[in-house]
């Protein structure tokens, strides 16, 4: 190489130096919310999903995960995921329901038998035709449905021993016509309050109880303020982790698998994870100076919510013949 030939390559070298370093490729990121606890089982797998999300990726997907009711209570966020002012919302499947009329029929207290009565419900084809028509009407896609929590029951600032005992019993209860409907042929009285107030509401006597899932009771501190555990076990439900469909198809292929498969590994550890410690989260309601009840007869319950079922069927409330289709799946 002659002399000016090197002078040119120094001269070349030397402006390269000088330039900026090329920016990585850019990242896409998802805001992701959900109402729960941060302490809470579903809100730490959120965190872990996100995490295998950016690990599947290289990082060209980051989720960042608000639990806690960080970016508005469940309505709101649901309403923002179909705007898409939102990316992501993880929490009650029931919730769906405000779109679908045909799942109001899974929020009837009683009507799954145990777990595996509720997985060949979401292994049907009567849900999975829910969850297309929720696709079609809100835009919105279902990445996962397999968070399956333990069963909901009764948390109350007096003992609870029999459906009597419900009769004009002041309930917190989510804004899910199913809740609400339930709770009324109970003979209770349900209040709608977000859950990110319920405590309060507990609290000033706004109403006397509430239900739910055991560990998000005692996640929530609920024990606090009602210390009176009633184990009906009369509802199962899941989790979903929801998308808005246009950012979900503006991701590259590589990148919509890893957000599934993530979903999925993330609900299987969580389901699996809360019925390994299920029996520590009771002792702790127990030191916690909690009374747990185990219902005595689950029959006169599901009798009274049966009976308002074929009325509420024959009303036009969901399809029919639906109630007894999921009474008897196998």
């Amino acid at each position: 190489m002659g002399k000016r030939g090197v002078v040119a390559l120094i001269a070349a070298v030397a402006l390269l130096l000088t330039l900026p370093a090329l920016a990585p490729a850019k990242t896409v990121v998802l805001k992701m919310g959900g109402v729960l606890p941060a302490e809470d089982a579903a809100s730490k797998s959120m965190k872990a999903m996100a995490d295998l999300v950016a690990q599947k990726t290289g990082g060209s997907l980051k989720v960042e995960v608000y639990p806690a009711s960080q970016l508005g209570d469940a309505i709101s966020q649901i309403e923002g995921v179909t705007m898409g002012s939102q990316d992501m919302f993880v929490d009650a499947g029931s919730w769906l329901a405000q779109y679908v009329p045909d799942k109001q029929v899974e929020s009837l207290f009683f009507l799954f038998n145990d777990e595996n009565h509720y997985k060949a419900y979401l292994d049907s084809d009567v849900y999975k035709g829910m969850e297309a028509v929720f696709l079609k009407k809100t835009g919105v896609r279902i990445l996962a449905n397999n968070w399956i929590r333990v069963p909901r029951d009764y948390a109350s600032n007096k003992p609870l021993k029999t459906v009597e005992d419900l009769q004009g019993l002041k309930i917190r209860a989510p804004q899910i016509k199913g809740y609400i409907m339930s709770h009324q042929a109970l003979g209770s009285s349900p209040t709608q309050i977000p859950w990110g107030e319920a405590y309060l509401a507990l609290s000033q006597k706004v109403v006397d109880a509430c239900e739910g899932p055991i560990d998000i009771l005692y996640a929530s501190k609920i024990q606090e303020v009602c210390p009176y555990f009633l184990m009906t076990d009369h509802i199962r439900d899941n989790i979903v982790v929801l998308i808005n469909d246009k950012k979900f198809q503006s991701l590259t292929k590589d990148e919509q698998k890893a957000l599934i498969e993530a979903g999925r590994a993330a609900g299987e550890a969580y389901s699996k994870s809360l019925h390994d410690r299920l029996n520590g989260v009771l002792e702790k309601l127990k030191a916690a100076g909690a009374t747990i009840t185990p219902v005595a007869d689950r029959k006169p319950f599901a009798q009274k919510v049966f009976s308002a079922a074929e009325k509420l069927e024959a009303e036009g409330a969901w399809s029919k013949g639906l109630f007894e289709k999921v009474r008897n799946l196998k």
